[in-house]
């Protein structure tokens, strides 16, 4: 649901259309504080531009948000059907997306976060035509990728930021594709620190704190956050890779922390949230069809876990917590 106070599409729209050369936006505060930042309306777009091109945007085609105004995503989607002079549409953000739009319609570019994939998914019969979407707002889960690949939906995973005004590449979803591959107008490079450098053809730039690799075709994979890198017994683990290593193994919601430690500098944690639509997880792992009690389920989990870890890697310690912390447009924090 959208909060009291959360902007509008009209009161986004009113903005954009005003005299100021700036938007004002809100970071999502997935890698730190939330904080309020200004962007050049040329800027954003030339970032409306680029996605139109892509996804051969006209003025006969419809674009439609599930994403709400306050956050880039939705925001871009307005800018978008405005430089096509194309029809846009939006509903309130919900994890029942579509559900006023009949069968019969056609979208051409739909905007959505993971959790409103798994609506669509399961009500593929009742969605209308999309030619193609594309999902932002956090990571897509292994299972969540395979079921997209499975529905033959032209879906695309987005990598951007809310200081890029939305994404500068998009990944297809699709068996064995890896890499994001940057819009027209963007160049990627590495940092001293292997960390993603942005470069657009106006001159703009910006660093990133993401770890990366690029390879020969310009395309790039994300391995994690600079700043989210965890030394344990004097080895560096990076969290994201190793929730991606071992998320074939888990149900639900979960994530990869730490805290000090004494004699390891960082201990390792895994936290899991309990619930997974409404179902109690930990119960069921603790009590389940099998009796094992608690001690039992955890040394089965770091067994498994430890197939696929690097010792170094493997958690001290597994937590199961009532809910995990979020950001307001769903992202796990840290």
């Amino acid at each position: 649901m959208m909060s009291e106070n959360a902007m509008t599409f009209e009161e986004f729209l009113a903005e954009w259309r005003g005299e100021s050369p700036v938007i004002t936006v809100r970071t999502s505060g997935s890698t730190g504080t939330p904080k309020t930042i200004t962007l050049d309306k040329e800027f954003v777009r030339d970032s409306g531009r680029r996605t139109n091109s892509f996804f051969n945007i006209t003025s006969g085609s419809r674009l439609h948000s599930c994403v709400g105004a306050q956050f880039i995503g939705g925001k871009m989607m307005a800018v978008r059907s405005g430089l096509a002079g194309c029809r846009f549409t939006w509903e309130m953000p919900s994890n029942t997306p579509l559900s006023g739009v009949s069968h019969d319609e056609v979208i051409d570019l739909l905007a959505v976060v993971p959790s409103q994939m798994l609506h669509i998914l399961a009500h593929l019969e009742e969605m209308p035509t999309i030619n193609a979407i594309i999902i932002g707002g956090s990571a897509i889960h292994p299972q969540l990728r395979e079921r997209i690949i499975a529905s033959g939906l032209n879906a695309y995973e987005t990598y951007g930021m809310t200081e890029t005004a939305s994404h500068i590449a998009l990944r297809k979803i699709k068996e064995g594709e890896e890499w994001f591959m940057p819009l027209d107008g963007i160049k990627v490079s590495l940092d001293g620190r292997d960390c993603l450098v942005i470069c657009f053809d106006r001159g703009e730039r910006i660093i990133t704190n993401d770890l990366a690799i690029i390879n020969g075709d310009g395309g790039f994979k994300i391995l994690g956050r600079y700043d989210n890198v965890i030394v344990t017994g004097g080895k560096k683990v990076n969290p994201e890779d190793v929730e991606r290593r071992i998320a074939s193994l888990m149900e639900g919601s979960f994530i990869i922390t730490s805290r000090p430690d004494e004699k390891w500098g960082e201990r390792i944690i895994l936290k899991i949230e309990k619930t997974v639509n409404g179902e109690n997880v930990k119960e069921r792992r603790e009590i389940g069809d099998t009796g094992k009690d608690k001690l039992d389920c955890k040394a089965e989990l770091l067994k498994l876990l430890k197939t696929v870890l690097e010792p170094h890697e493997v958690p001290k310690e597994i937590e199961w917590v009532e809910r995990l912390e979020r950001t307001p447009n769903g992202k796990l924090k840290r």
